[in-house]
């Protein structure tokens, strides 16, 4: 291949990674924003005790989740070649652990009930666990449209899961089903999720079967299976702990303290990461174009997660008072701790996507296994602090593992730590200086109710575009040029 050529197909390899990104986190954002306004509305329809049952029950099921598909999906997208037998394969496996595991789940509810000594978890989590089967059904369908990058045609099942799932919730809350109404709100969304993929993919299965990709797929899977178990109880341990320990209305207020920040920083760095890992995965044998693909991927995280998490450090107090009313108080310095750790934790994010995207999920599993027993012992001591502590934990375990994983990138990739610096230090000072802005506001003019809110919002964004133009005007002038480029051949 000519110089001329490669060049021109990594152009059009960027400028397809910018559509998608643009698809994926559109769907991505309309879809948290129907999540919000429902989230805003439940939280006067129910209390906090609903929302930890409810809380109790998604712990157990995202772990039985983990082992749900087998890894499956992240097989059918890496895969270069036998697409019809590894779809084949995968959804033969997809369908045997999703069946399986909700026959345990039927099982092992009253040891889950027990443990969070809730007797009312045993009905809500058997009827919950169906949403187990159905995501298994719509795992390979939902990898294939990810693997061809048709990213513009997830938008419609990523928006029909918010508007099944709020809407279905809000009237049935409304009409007096209390925490039920969250259950069955769940189902409702996974289901319109599996019907949706399923005429989108235009995929059915085959009778083309080949055990030796059989067994690759399941060799694939076991490793992913590895780093699923233990980041998700990396992910749950807080929710685990604060549950079982401090209770359902410990864990409601943890939760819905949460519940902003996850879904403005932690939800945008998986939206990301699913679009990083198709594009990633074709660049690997391009070590070059792999670490630039990377270095701007960080980049252009940095600049949304910082401000994000800053700022909502120190909308807080109001956004909480204002849309969840003072019931909620408890929640502030937990959603301000949360927002802060999860802005550190999202430099960490497209590292594990690298490490599966050069086939090497053996160090993504090691360093989970590593992340989870470090994790257990910070949150099991920062829980004597209440709900606060487990918080500030978070904090403290996100700057220590995004160094750790600073460090194992440059070794894998050749992408020094101060190469991480230089990518991130423009939205790292616009923060700061966006921080400081919002400060001397909230001193000044101190801004109260939805007025007050908007016009904190408003000038913490003017403050924050102004001083990435001024610190990095280069990052802007970049971004307008990739982003003009891909809505033009959109």
């Amino acid at each position: 291949m000519s110089v001329s050529s490669d060049a021109e197909s990594r152009s059009n390899l960027s400028r397809l990674a910018v559509q998608s990104t643009f698809w994926s986190y559109g769907s991505f954002v309309s879809g948290k924003l129907l999540v919000f306004i429902s989230t805003v509305i439940l939280a006067r329809l129910l209390v906090p005790e609903q929302f930890g049952l409810m809380g109790f029950c998604l712990i157990a099921i995202q772990y039985l989740d983990v082992l749900n598909g087998f890894g499956v999906d992240s097989a059918v997208i890496s895969r270069r070649d036998r697409e019809e037998e590894t779809a084949n394969a995968a959804f033969v496996v997809a369908i045997a652990t999703g069946v399986s595991l909700f026959v345990i789940a039927w099982f092992i509810a009253p040891v889950i009930a027990a443990f969070f000594n809730e007797a009312q978890v045993v009905e809500l989590f058997r009827v919950l666990a169906i949403v187990i089967p159905l995501s298994a059904l719509g795992s390979v369908p939902m990898a294939l449209i990810q693997r061809g990058l048709r990213f513009k045609a997830k938008f419609i099942p990523d928006i029909g899961r918010s508007i099944a799932k709020g809407s279905v919730s809000i009237v049935l809350a409304w009409q007096g089903f209390g925490v039920w109404s969250l259950v069955i709100g769940q189902i409702a969304g996974e289901l319109v999720v599996v019907i949706a993929v399923w005429v989108i993919a235009r995929w059915r299965p085959t009778r083309r079967f080949d055990r030796e990709v059989f067994r690759q797929i399941l060799r694939y899977g076991a490793n992913l299976i590895g780093v699923g178990i233990t980041g998700a109880l990396i992910i749950n341990i807080d929710y685990l702990l604060v549950g079982k320990v401090l209770g359902a209305a410990a864990l409601g207020y943890y939760t819905l303290a949460y519940r902003i920040p996850e879904l403005a920083i932690r939800n945008t760095n998986f939206v990301i990461g699913r679009v990083a890992f198709p594009f990633l995965s074709r660049a690997q044998a391009d070590a070059d174009h792999l670490r630039s693909m990377y270095g701007s991927m960080l980049r252009y995280v940095a600049l949304f997660t910082f401000p994000a998490g800053l700022g909502l450090a120190l909308i807080a107090p109001l956004f909480i008072r204002t849309f969840y009313t003072e019931t909620w108080e408890p929640a502030i310095v937990v959603m301000q701790l949360i927002a802060l750790a999860l802005a550190v934790s999202s430099i960490g994010h497209l590292p594990g996507v690298v490490y599966k995207a050069i086939n090497r999920p053996e160090v993504l599993n090691k360093l989970s296994l590593a992340k989870l027993i470090v994790t257990t012992l910070v949150l099991g001591v920062a829980i004597r602090w209440d709900v606060e502590g487990v918080a500030a934990g978070q904090l403290l375990l996100a700057t220590m593992f995004v160094t750790v994983d600073v460090v194992v990138v440059a070794r894998l990739l050749s992408f020094a730590p101060s190469a991480t610096f230089r990518a991130i230090s423009p939205a790292l000072a616009a923060s700061l200086v966006m921080a400081a802005g919002v400060l001397v506001l909230q001193v000044t003019v101190g801004p109260a109710g939805v007025s007050g809110l908007v016009l904190t919002i408003v000038s913490a964004v003017a403050i924050y575009a102004g001083a990435v133009s001024i610190v990095s005007r280069e990052t802007v002038i970049r971004a307008r040029t990739v982003v003009r480029s891909a809505l033009a051949r959109a």
